[in-house]
């Protein structure tokens, strides 16, 4: 029984990505266990000072899923009109309101 006890204890998780070192923290995508060296995961700060892990694999994952997008400044100029002509009307309709209690206070005099 002290054999397997033993024989267990000297086994340490190695790292999914190189093989070689030994698991400090795991992947916050898939959850295999990684070295935290940079050539096998991509750290990324994260809330309460803690770090979001990524694999290399799971990085190459989401990278082909991402397209690259262009923007056109003529489409741009145009929902920015739309936007502000949306603020010029709620505030209107938020004056509104104040322009006929003005008016009910005037009135009742």
């Amino acid at each position: 029984m002290y054999n397997q006890v033993s024989m267990f204890s000297k086994h340490e998780d190695k790292c999914n990505e190189c093989h070689q070192n030994s698991v400090k923290e795991c992947c916050n995508k898939c959850g295999e266990g990684l070295c935290l060296s940079e050539a096998c995961c991509q750290t990324f700060p994260h809330y309460n000072n803690e770090l979001y892990i990524l694999c290399n694999d799971c990085v190459t994952s989401i990278e082909t899923k991402l397209r690259p997008t262009s923007v056109d400044n003529c489409d741009l100029r145009l929902l920015k009109k739309k936007i502000s002509k949306r603020q010029e009307a709620n505030m209107k309709k938020l004056q509104k309101p104040e322009q006929k209690s003005d008016l009910e206070g005037e009135h009742d005099s």
